[in-house]
């Protein structure tokens, strides 16, 4: 839950937020520990590029670009309009400047169609991927109107952001929150965020309200490379207002 570090125009990477740690997850897990657990041993990959497009009338093409320094650490990350710069000390995360939101990512739960609030985590499954959450909409005065549950289900894949979040210091901060406090953002985004990490790449998101009436289904569909890393996905949004495709393709160092 992906967990995130980027920011992109059309809403395209949107952020993720969990009120508080549960008693389903320690907050003190080593993230790396778990991917390696679920995943084995798989290809360290590091994105360098992610471009989105849509059926929506109106939107244009989104790109994200990830920039490294000579020491493989991410030194931005960019759309083209808003750019977070990333510095380190002795080879940790020390702080994170620009204009970027820092901790946001591929949310699970929404295309760009629009988003939803996480309010908790309600079941992790076996490799500790979030699968049953509990999300909101809310009015222009912050109210929630409408509370909803979604269903995420996964591939037998490996999270194609993580190497990416380790490149950047992330994975290692959310190990060491207690080391971290002072680090922007707080400490409470920082935990909501390892909640919602998963080590695995979402398949399905079925979104339903309190009655179990299906409100929404996403369906992402992938083309692998030979490291078992996504290349391309298209997800499929289909709700009772109608159908949206997205594409998005992946490139690698």
């Amino acid at each position: 839950m992906t967990l995130t570090l980027f920011k992109m125009k059309n809403k395209f990477l949107t952020a993720l937020a969990v009120l508080s740690c549960i008693a389903f997850t320690s907050c003190s897990d080593d993230s790396s520990d778990s991917f390696d657990n679920a995943n084995g041993d798989v290809a360290k990959k590091y994105i360098t590029k992610i471009t989105t497009t849509t059926s929506e009338q109106g939107v244009e093409p989104a790109t994200l670009t990830v920039n490294y320094d000579a020491a493989g650490k991410v030194s931005s990350v960019t759309d083209g309009e808003e750019t977070s710069y990333f510095a380190y000390e002795s080879g940790s995360l020390k702080n994170i400047s620009g204009d970027g939101d820092v901790l946001n990512i591929p949310n699970l739960l929404s295309t760009p169609q629009d988003a939803y609030e996480v309010g908790d985590v309600l079941n992790y499954d076996s490799k500790g991927n979030p699968v049953k959450v509990r999300i909101y909409e809310r009015d222009w005065d912050g109210n929630i109107y409408e509370q909803y549950t979604g269903e995420i289900t996964y591939e037998d894949k490996p999270n194609p952001y993580f190497y990416t979040l380790q490149a950047a210091g992330i994975i290692d901060v959310l190990d060491n929150l207690d080391l971290n406090f002072s680090l922007t953002p707080q400490s409470e985004e920082l935990i909501k965020a390892k909640l919602l990490l998963p080590v695995s790449n979402p398949k399905k998101v079925v979104i339903k309200d309190e009655n179990g009436n299906v409100k929404k289904t996403i369906v992402n569909d992938y083309v692998y490379g030979a490291d078992n890393y996504p290349v391309s996905a298209t997800a499929t949004e289909t709700s009772e207002y109608g159908t949206w495709i997205y594409t998005t393709t992946y490139t690698y160092k």
